[in-house]
Protein backbone atom coordinates (compact mmCIF):
# COMPACT_ATOMS: atom_id res chain seq x y z
CA UNK A 1 0.00 0.00 0.00
CA UNK A 2 0.78 3.53 -0.71
CA UNK A 3 0.04 6.79 0.14
CA UNK A 4 -2.00 8.83 -3.04
CA UNK A 5 -3.57 11.98 -3.73
CA UNK A 6 -6.66 12.03 -5.98
CA UNK A 7 -9.55 13.70 -6.81
CA UNK A 8 -13.28 13.37 -7.55
CA UNK A 9 -13.44 15.14 -10.95
CA UNK A 10 -16.56 15.64 -11.16
CA UNK A 11 -17.17 17.53 -7.98
CA UNK A 12 -13.18 18.75 -7.56
CA UNK A 13 -12.61 17.27 -4.37
CA UNK A 14 -9.21 16.51 -3.52
CA UNK A 15 -8.14 13.02 -1.29
CA UNK A 16 -5.62 11.72 0.20
CA UNK A 17 -5.74 7.25 -0.21
CA UNK A 18 -4.38 4.39 0.29
CA UNK A 19 -3.49 2.54 -2.82
CA UNK A 20 -2.73 -1.24 -3.45
CA UNK A 21 0.21 -1.49 -5.54
CA UNK A 22 -0.92 -5.01 -6.32
CA UNK A 23 -4.14 -4.33 -7.58
CA UNK A 24 -4.69 -0.29 -7.69
CA UNK A 25 -7.74 -0.47 -5.46
CA UNK A 26 -7.89 2.82 -3.11
CA UNK A 27 -9.04 2.59 0.14
CA UNK A 28 -9.38 4.98 2.90
CA UNK A 29 -8.59 5.07 6.48
CA UNK A 30 -10.88 6.94 8.92
CA UNK A 31 -9.04 9.87 9.32
CA UNK A 32 -8.82 10.03 5.56
CA UNK A 33 -12.48 9.40 5.27
CA UNK A 34 -13.64 12.33 7.83
CA UNK A 35 -11.47 14.50 5.73
CA UNK A 36 -13.22 13.90 2.79
CA UNK A 37 -16.36 14.05 4.24
CA UNK A 38 -16.00 17.53 5.95
CA UNK A 39 -14.75 18.52 2.43
CA UNK A 40 -18.17 17.89 1.24
CA UNK A 41 -20.34 19.29 3.64
CA UNK A 42 -18.35 22.70 3.04
CA UNK A 43 -19.13 21.73 -0.62
CA UNK A 44 -22.63 21.45 0.31
CA UNK A 45 -23.28 24.71 2.00
CA UNK A 46 -21.54 26.40 -0.86
CA UNK A 47 -23.80 28.86 -3.09
CA UNK A 48 -23.42 29.58 -6.65
CA UNK A 49 -22.69 33.29 -7.36
CA UNK A 50 -22.08 35.46 -10.53
CA UNK A 51 -19.13 38.03 -11.17
CA UNK A 52 -19.94 40.77 -12.57
CA UNK A 53 -18.46 43.89 -14.54
CA UNK A 54 -18.37 47.11 -12.11
CA UNK A 55 -15.83 49.95 -13.37
CA UNK A 56 -12.33 48.32 -13.54
CA UNK A 57 -13.12 45.85 -10.57
CA UNK A 58 -15.21 42.58 -10.98
CA UNK A 59 -18.02 42.55 -7.96
CA UNK A 60 -19.87 39.52 -7.02
CA UNK A 61 -23.26 39.32 -5.38
CA UNK A 62 -23.56 37.64 -2.10
CA UNK A 63 -27.10 35.40 -1.32
CA UNK A 64 -29.02 37.79 0.99
CA UNK A 65 -29.14 34.58 3.37
CA UNK A 66 -26.31 34.43 3.85
CA UNK A 67 -25.59 38.70 4.09
CA UNK A 68 -28.47 38.72 6.75
CA UNK A 69 -26.18 35.87 8.71
CA UNK A 70 -23.22 38.12 8.56
CA UNK A 71 -24.82 41.51 9.09
CA UNK A 72 -23.74 42.75 5.64
CA UNK A 73 -25.39 45.84 3.95
CA UNK A 74 -24.47 48.21 1.59
CA UNK A 75 -21.17 50.75 2.11
CA UNK A 76 -19.45 47.94 5.42
CA UNK A 77 -16.00 47.29 4.85
CA UNK A 78 -15.16 43.60 4.46
CA UNK A 79 -11.30 42.19 4.16
CA UNK A 80 -10.05 40.39 0.95
CA UNK A 81 -7.52 37.58 1.16
CA UNK A 82 -5.99 35.36 -0.88
CA UNK A 83 -6.05 31.31 0.12
CA UNK A 84 -4.36 28.32 -1.66
CA UNK A 85 -7.00 27.43 -3.52
CA UNK A 86 -9.28 30.88 -3.69
CA UNK A 87 -10.59 34.18 -2.39
CA UNK A 88 -12.10 34.24 1.18
CA UNK A 89 -14.28 37.77 2.24
CA UNK A 90 -14.59 38.62 5.87
CA UNK A 91 -16.74 41.36 7.35
CA UNK A 92 -15.43 43.72 9.85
Amino acid sequence: MEKVKDIIEQDGVEFEALKCTSCGEELLDMAQLKSLASKYRSLRKAKDVTFAQWGNSIAVRIPRDIAEEFHIVSGKQGLLKKEKDGIKIVPV
